[in-house]
């Protein structure tokens, strides 16, 4: 009979650090569908999609991740995948962007009239307005779809109520305020 003798363990300290790992996420079957929506628009997987909005809300969090993209020696513009911001319209047109980003612009003016009472007719046609418009539409649906953090929200408003006051101080009459409705055929 042979003596027995210590085997070898396999203990964490003696295991290679695996550079990524895989988790499951359940969602409610309404961010299920966007995800499904962002993920044919960008031509990738759900899964992947999905993988870089929790990289991106991780990192914007604070928290180390030894995955983010500056971490991988990519830069932040990589998080877009070569696709445009979202307050910004796609590359080649999209009536689908237009259509959705009017409307949260109305939706915003309707939510905040006192701050962007002074917009003007025709703002579409000024690009600092528009992407003005566009991002705090954008950032104001992140607020309250994902917002986890106070400061984001007085951020946002000491923003809102910044360009209020440029949009005051440009003048102008009540005649030429902008009154939200359907797209202008120039849209």
């Amino acid at each position: 009979m042979t003596p027995n003798r210590p085997t070898h363990i396999d203990t964490p300290e003696h295991r290679p650090r695996p550079t990524s790992r895989r988790i499951k996420v359940t969602l409610p079957t309404a961010l299920a569908d966007k995800l499904d929506k962002l993920a044919r628009r960008a031509g990738e997987p759900p899964a992947k999609v999905a993988a870089q909005i929790i990289r991106q809300a991780i990192d914007n969090d604070g928290a180390a991740s030894t995955t983010s993209s500056d971490a991988a020696g990519n830069d932040q513009q990589s998080d877009f995948e070569g696709d445009r911001p979202p307050w910004l319209e796609p590359y080649g047109g999209s009536r689908e962007w237009r259509g959705l980003t009017w409307g949260s612009i109305v939706g915003l003016h309707a939510r905040y009239p006192h701050h962007l009472s002074a917009l003007k007719e025709g703002w579409w046609k000024n690009s600092s307005h528009l992407e003005t418009l566009c991002a705090l539409a954008v950032w104001r649906q992140w607020i309250d779809n994902t917002g986890r953090d106070p400061r984001e929200e007085l951020a946002f408003q000491i923003q809102l109520a910044d360009y209020g006051r440029l949009l005051r101080q440009e003048g102008g009459s009540v005649i030429d305020a902008w009154q939200p409705g359907a797209p202008p055929i120039d849209w």
